[in-house]
């Protein structure tokens, strides 16, 4: 499909949609995609769990995902 196409058929599309969530979302996204030189910032907390975990990481503190589907399988039967 051409772009052209493609803006007509979201145009017509948006203009049915009615619930504010979705139009919100809607708008997240295509401002989102169009924000190319805007740099995502992380939140300080997530700056900091990101940090553990790292550190975790190097200290060898990890598990395969075979693992952990096990304990999440064993923990979801209890």
């Amino acid at each position: 499909m051409a772009v052209s196409e493609l803006k007509n058929h979201i145009k017509n599309r948006l203009d049915t949609v009615t619930d504010e969530n979705i139009l919100e979302e809607i708008l997240n996204l295509i401002n989102f995609g169009s924000d190319k030189e805007e740099m995502f910032i992380i939140p300080s907390e997530h700056v900091l769990e990101l940090e553990k975990s790292l550190e975790q990481m190097r200290n060898g503190d990890t598990m395969s995902n075979e693992e952990v589907d096990a304990k999440v399988k064993k923990w979801l039967s209890e």
